[in-house]
């Protein structure tokens, strides 16, 4: 879903360049570099928010298992 919508943004980039006139050549090379960049941040934000999400479930689940330690009730 987010590759058809990089790809659309792109696409009408390219069309609205070569509608005002600049060259095709241009207007193909920054339509491309659009698409890289647009699918570059994409692809990292879903990298990192994994990550993220890695590390909240490992704490949580840290915590979970510190609460449920006979330890610590014996300490309380």
């Amino acid at each position: 879903m987010l590759i058809r919508l990089i790809t659309v943004i792109s696409l009408i980039q390219f069309i609205l360049m070569m509608i005002s006139g600049m060259n095709i050549n241009v207007a193909l090379y920054r339509s491309i570099l659009v698409f890289m960049i647009l699918f570059t941040v994409v692809y990292l934000s879903v990298f990192f928010l994994n990550i993220i999400q890695d590390k909240n479930a490992k704490s949580e689940g840290s915590t979970v298992a510190q609460s449920n330690n006979p330890q610590n009730s014996k300490e309380n």
